[in-house]
């Protein structure tokens, strides 16, 4: 079974609001059509008009319920972040850190670099989007940092130690691993998904994740 996508976790959650004193039926209308203009083109190029036309509402009808755009995008991304985002984020990571957790640090990381890149490609305009407003909106960063960075810090910090204990990795500090940890998997995306998508293409993704450990585990210094 496919999982759902991003967005459809969001439209999700919006219809499982049941309680209509806190959400009328043109609130969900309006939240429904937010999340998918946001989707497609993002916060600061979909404007009002366009959102009360995809819900079938006056523009004014948004404003009796929402002071701003940006009250739309923080009613539907700040719960979305803790109802929906960090569940869908971190559900495979948590599998992951707990069923690999016996198998070698490499295979681990293996499995999180494949497991993250096709989560991202899965979605890739909605992560992108979310991370565009985190960077503009100190709410929804701070919601991000704490619904998603601080339990994947967590799950992180225990998987280096245990691993550090069995003599498997050095004894470095565990923010210090868990900062490179991050920033190659996030630099493999990066390059992957943005900055040169076409001269990615030069290896499989396979070849990309393997090459990303190998240098994660081993750096580039020669040694021989």
């Amino acid at each position: 079974m496919n999982k759902p996508s991003f967005e459809e976790g969001l439209l999700q959650y919006v219809e499982e609001l049941k309680d209509e004193s806190e959400m009328t039926e043109k609130q969900r209308n309006i939240l429904r059509a937010s999340i998918k203009l946001f989707a497609e083109k993002g916060f600061h190029a979909s404007s009002t008009s366009e959102i009360a036309k995809e819900a079938g509402v006056a523009e004014g009808t948004i404003f009796r319920h929402y002071k701003s755009k940006k009250d739309i995008l923080l009613a539907v991304v700040a719960p979305v972040l803790l109802k929906v985002a960090a569940p869908f984020i971190l559900k495979d990571v948590r599998e992951i850190f707990k069923e690999e957790s016996k198998k070698p640090f490499t295979e681990v990381m293996t499995q999180l670099y494949r497991n993250r890149l096709e989560l991202v490609m899965a979605n890739e305009k909605h992560v992108r989007i979310m991370l565009q407003e985190a960077f503009f909106h100190d709410e929804i960063r701070e919601a991000l940092i704490a619904s998603v960075f601080a339990d994947v810090k967590e799950m992180a910090r225990k998987l280096i130690e245990a691993k550090v204990d069995v003599g498997e990795l050095r004894p470095l500090p565990t923010q210090a691993v868990f900062r490179a940890v991050l920033s190659s998997m996030i630099g493999l995306i990066l390059f992957r998904q943005v900055l040169e998508p076409d001269e990615f293409g030069t290896y499989s993704d396979e070849e990309q994740i393997a090459l990303s450990v190998d240098i994660l585990m081993n750096g580039i210094a020669n040694r021989e």
